[in-house]
C-alpha cells in the first residue's frame, strides 16, 4: 500500500507538467511581435520598434538616456538579432533567442511586447540587457 502515498504525492507533479502546454497560435504570436520588432530595429526605425515594447520598457528608454524611446532605443545600438530559433512561452512571459539576440516578452491585452532586448546569458546570473524596463 506504499505505492498509493507515492501515487497522492506525484499526480500534482504530473498535472502541471501536462497543463504547461502552451497552443501554437499562442507560440507564433510571441515569435511575430518578436520578428516585427527585430525588423524595426534592422531598418533602423526605431520610432517603429517603440511601438512593440511593453509601457515600462518604453518609459524607461525615454528618461535613460532619453530623451524619447526612439533617441534611447538608438542609442542602445542593439545588435543585429538575425532569425528567431526558439520561442519559449511560460503563461505571460516568453523568451525568444534569435540567432543573435535574446529577447523577454509579456502579454498584455493588446498583444506581445518586449520587455528587454539586447540580452545575452551569463553563467550563474541573470541575462544581461541592453534594453530593459523598470
Amino acid at each position: 500500500m506504499r505505492a498509493a502515498p507515492l501515487v497522492a504525492l506525484l499526480a500534482p507533479v504530473a498535472l502541471s507538467l501536462t497543463g504547461c502546454s502552451v497552443p501554437p497560435e499562442e507560440i507564433r504570436a510571441v515569435s511575430a511581435a518578436a520578428t516585427a520588432f527585430a525588423a524595426e530595429t534592422v531598418a533602423a526605425d526605431t520610432a517603429g520598434a517603440c511601438r512593440y515594447l511593453a509601457p515600462g520598457t518604453r518609459e524607461e528608454l525615454a528618461q535613460d538616456p532619453g530623451p524619447t524611446c526612439a533617441t534611447g532605443l538608438a542609442d542602445a545600438d542593439l545588435p543585429n538579432p538575425g532569425s528567431v530559433r526558439t520561442t519559449d512561452v511560460y503563461g505571460r512571459q516568453a523568451r525568444v533567442e534569435l540567432d543573435q539576440d535574446t529577447y523577454f516578452l509579456t502579454s498584455f491585452p493588446d498583444g506581445w511586447k518586449v520587455n528587454a532586448a539586447g540580452c545575452t546569458p551569463r553563467p550563474r546570473q541573470p541575462y544581461r540587457c541592453l534594453v530593459k524596463g523598470g
